[in-house]
């Protein structure tokens, strides 16, 4: 157990998310500790930021939120292109509010190899609080594939190399019940894209949620599981959808190292 401090009041925390909704994975720890959020992406549209705007509107949240907007296809053009000028610009805004809420702890999703967008929110607040040993950097586990057979998902746990670096937040039972409401009501865009995965989790495993303090050193694909968004993407060039596909050799690890991480 890593012994992170999640809870302590008076801690300045900001949530920095690739996508809305993702909230929903830390949905105890937000109703806990009320921290401000930053979504950077639009999510693919406005009706997944409507959906996390309600969800937050309920909590008396909404004012601590801010929603970027950047397209998707804006950036997933950005990464096929090395376009580290892009992401630069995207840490610059981070860094902006994280001197705006004076944040002592930032909070974002961990490089899991599922969706690149998902995995650049990382590297993208490494280079926003560069500089800042005032600040610190907090993980926490969204979907990866395994290696097991048939096709198999990791939602919302550590990988097993690293349970023993995540701290365990056990929710109370009023943020249990508020946490499976919004998961089966709230997020229907959510619901469309992994609603079998979703429905999958028993209630007992949402009652827990997991952090760690992010690694300096970013995940290595053949430490820490599949290269999902890879594979889709060969796919769908195979197909004739696109004509180019991000992976992480020629277009994740050159953003790393552009953005200085």
């Amino acid at each position: 157990m890593s012994g992170l401090d999640l809870t302590r009041d008076g801690v300045r925390r900001l949530v920095v998310t690739g996508h809305p909704n993702h909230e929903l994975a830390l949905l105890g720890f937000v109703q806990r500790v009320r921290p401000h959020f930053l979504f950077l992406t639009d999510g693919g549209g406005e009706k997944r930021m409507e959906e996390s705007r309600s969800v937050l509107r309920s909590l008396g949240l909404l004012a601590k939120a801010r929603f970027l907007a950047w397209p998707e296809e804006t950036l997933y053009q950005g990464l096929l292109d090395r376009d580290v000028g892009l992401f630069a610009a995207l840490a610059a805004e981070v860094r902006r509010e994280v001197d705006e809420r004076t944040a002592e702890q930032v909070v974002c999703e961990s490089v899991e190899f599922y969706n690149p967008l998902h995995d650049t929110t990382l590297p993208v607040v490494r280079a926003a609080v560069n500089g800042r040993p005032d600040v610190s950097i907090v993980e926490f586990p969204l979907i990866a594939q395994t290696s097991e057979k048939p096709e198999r998902y990791r939602v919302q746990r550590p990988p097993e190399g690293r349970a023993g670096d995540y701290t365990r937040l056990t929710l109370s039972e009023p943020e249990i019940a508020f946490k499976l409401e919004a998961g089966a009501v709230s997020y229907p865009t959510l619901r469309l894209q992994l609603g079998s995965l979703l429905d999958s989790l028993a209630p007992e495993s949402l009652a827990e949620e997991f952090f760690a303090p992010a690694r300096r050193v970013l995940s290595n694909p053949g430490a820490d599981g599949l290269l999902r968004y890879e594979r889709r993407g060969a796919l769908l060039r195979e197909q004739g959808h696109v004509d180019r596909a991000i992976t992480y050799r020629d277009h994740f690890l050159p953003l790393v190292e552009g953005l200085g991480i």
